[in-house]
């Protein structure tokens, strides 16, 4: 990728208000904070699908030269959360509904096996924890906080599959979750809480009686059906076509 810190700006983009980029994770590189900083901007939705990244514009936003800019781009590039465009440069990638709909499937067989993997290592505390975060996914969907059921559904997840020994699964899963979570917070499946929360009971309850096969079938079946929820809603929203320079 060779972004261009100096392609002209499309019509009717404005350059967004300072403080978009920001991080509240620890980093020990230049390169790692511009990397976590546009990273967290594109998951949370502060930058979104089209949305133009200059390397000028970003430098000086976080105090930092080019180089580690360019560094980072070309990771968020291989990790498809940038596109690089001819004349125009890097631009967060967009995602279609079949996308959206493959990327749930690899997800729902990588972190199928991962959750299925991690069963027989899991301890008591383990299984506490997973109790703890149902009786707090209950309560956000009771009282419709969006907030608090992104990040309970985040963390019951992880603590699913937290165990797993193989660190090659658990890099393919945090990879898949990067591209997910933009999708999660642009395009929110409306209304799907209570199954979501139906779903998440039968999972936890087949990781208590140690069954890792009706684990996995059931995580398949609740990614899947997240997947075609999420696609439907960026079908019904569409992509912003007022897209931003930063």
């Amino acid at each position: 990728m060779s972004p261009e810190p100096d392609a002209k700006p499309r019509s009717g983009r404005m350059r967004p208000a300072p403080g978009i980029l920001r991080t509240s994770a620890t980093y020990h590189t230049k390169r790692e904070l511009v990397y976590r900083a546009l990273r967290e901007a594109i998951q949370a939705g502060r930058l979104r699908a089209g949305d133009r990244l200059v390397i000028s514009h970003i430098a000086s936003e976080l105090g930092v030269s080019d180089v580690p800019v360019r560094e980072a781009l070309f990771q968020l590039e291989a990790e498809g959360l940038l596109d690089n465009e001819p004349h125009v440069g890097a631009t967060v990638a967009g995602l279609d509904p079949a996308e959206v709909r493959d990327m749930y499937l690899a997800s729902s067989i990588v972190e199928g096996a991962t959750a299925a993997l991690a069963i027989p290592h899991m301890t008591a505390k383990d299984h506490r924890q997973l109790q703890e975060t149902l009786a707090n996914l209950d309560a956000a969907v009771e009282s419709d906080d969006a907030e608090a059921l992104a990040r309970l559904d985040q963390e019951i997840h992880r603590r699913l599959y937290a165990r797993c020994p193989s660190a090659q699964l658990l890099t393919l899963v945090e990879q898949l979750w990067a591209t997910k979570e933009r999708v999660r917070t642009a395009y929110p499946a409306r209304g799907r809480g209570r199954a979501s929360q139906r779903e998440h009971r039968a999972i936890v309850a087949a990781v208590q009686a140690g069954d890792t096969s009706g684990v996995e079938a059931l995580i398949r079946d609740h990614l899947q059906r997240a997947g075609a929820a999420r696609s439907a809603a960026l079908e019904t929203q569409g992509i912003d076509e007022d897209a931003k320079i930063i």
